[in-house]
């Protein structure tokens, strides 16, 4: 489920030289969220979102920007998850160690996962709707086939570590 939420971004948490960006047009949705391409965002920020129980961590910030629509896909985890994966607090954590720590935080997902989420956004995107639909029909013909049904998450955990390290 897809929420659009004015949120608060904070660089540097509960530091001293804390960096605020208020109002901040995001869609928050479980597993990747969306922002505008100009948003200051990166990695080991906090994202506050009102009414929300704790904080996120932008885990990781991947950037579309060679052809429409332009946006800024942003990984988010609670803190109190991140704090349980990397032990650390976040401005003291090695960004390699966090890396991997992000790809075991994830490993959980599967294939099929990855082509529903891979649908949804394809539903969401600004192109022809009979274009929409043949592109979502393949992948549902993909996700129906047997050998990826049963294929290990192996083959996820290498995609993972190409967009992670």
């Amino acid at each position: 489920m897809i929420k659009s939420n004015l949120v608060k971004i904070i660089r540097n948490y509960q530091s001293d030289n804390e960096e605020i960006q208020e109002n901040v047009k995001a869609r928050i949705q479980s597993g990747v969220s969306f922002f505008d391409l100009d948003v200051d965002i990166k990695r080991l920020d906090y994202v506050i979102i009102p009414g929300a129980d704790e904080p996120l961590v932008v885990e990781k910030v991947r950037v579309y920007d060679g052809r429409p629509p332009f946006h800024k896909e942003v990984i988010l985890i609670k803190e109190s998850k991140f704090y349980d994966t990397h032990k650390n607090h976040p401005q003291q954590t090695d960004i390699k160690e966090s890396s991997k720590n992000a790809l075991n935080t994830v490993n959980s997902f599967t294939v099929i996962m990855y082509l529903d989420a891979l649908k949804k956004a394809i539903d969401q995107m600004d192109i022809p709707k009979n274009e929409k639909n043949n592109l979502i029909k393949k992948i549902s013909e993909v996700k129906n086939d047997p050998y990826i049904e049963n294929l290990s998450t192996t083959a996820v955990v290498d995609i993972k570590q190409i967009f992670i390290g």
